[in-house]
């Protein structure tokens, strides 16, 4: 399997107790694997939700055995185009969702997530979504 990007909507499904099981499944096999890339702003995300010193530092500890994804500064010109032409066709998201979306398109890695916007998204770009099944 190609790397995945998980979205932070994706990593908190799968740390809820009744989380959605095959996504827990898809997930630890990700993980297990080395088939994560971790952009900073979900690493950053998911840790400033964390309950506790404890809790942050076993989930830093997982989160940096994964590989993170870096951008360039040229990134930041072809963020602002791709979120021009999104509002531009209607879809209105948040800029994190955009800037992950671009990274993604940009990586060939497709998404996992349960977050709405990246499936607005991926129909009018190039976004691939990891379908749960």
């Amino acid at each position: 399997m190609d790397k995945v990007i998980v979205d932070t909507s994706a990593w908190i499904e799968s740390f809820r107790p009744s989380g959605e099981a095959k996504l827990k499944e898809i997930l630890k096999e990700l993980i297990s694997d080395g088939e994560i890339f971790l952009p900073g702003i979900i690493k950053t995300e998911l840790l400033r939700g964390t309950k506790s010193k404890k809790e942050f530092q076993m989930l830093n500890e997982l989160l940096d055995s994964l590989t993170y994804l870096s951008v360039e500064d040229d990134f930041w010109g072809r963020l602002a185009k791709f979120s021009f032409n999104l509002l531009r066709e209607g879809i209105t998201a948040p800029l994190t969702d955009t800037y992950i979306a671009l990274l993604a398109i940009e990586k060939n890695a497709p998404l996992l997530h349960r977050d709405t916007h990246f499936d607005l998204i991926a129909q009018k770009t190039g976004l691939k979504i990891l379908e749960v099944k």
